[in-house]
């Protein structure tokens, strides 16, 4: 069964708001440290979620652990999820680090350096 596009965004939406509380008030992993849901993006037919973070402690390795973390209590997010969300299916949860903030600094440092040279 295919979901309309308007709800899988409401999903997406949903998704996203309950699994940012979810790390913030009933996760206790110190590896986590401070992160951002950015985005979620649901498959049409609900049984897949890609969810964006960004870790504001920006080494590799604390990304790697972060990512590692979640990916170890991507269980406990989707059975706390289910309590809170009346869905039919719980999508399978899988994290990822939303790079399009460093490609955006990256962008902005280079069009600095374009006016400067002008300059």
């Amino acid at each position: 069964m295919i979901m309309l596009p308007s709800r899988v965004k409401r999903v997406e939406e949903l998704v996203k708001e309950q699994i940012a509380l979810i790390i913030q008030q009933e996760m206790k992993d110190p590896r986590l440290g401070f992160i951002t849901v950015t985005d979620v993006k649901v498959s049409k037919d609900l049984q897949n979620a890609n969810i964006f973070i960004i870790v504001h402690e920006e080494t590799e390795k604390h990304i790697a652990e972060v990512l590692k973390a979640l990916d170890t209590a991507s269980g406990f997010i989707r059975h706390i999820l289910g309590q809170r969300m009346a869905l039919r299916y719980l999508p399978i949860l899988k994290f990822h680090y939303d790079k399009s903030f460093q490609e955006a600094d990256r962008i902005e440092t280079l069009i600095h350096q374009i006016h400067a040279n002008e300059k």
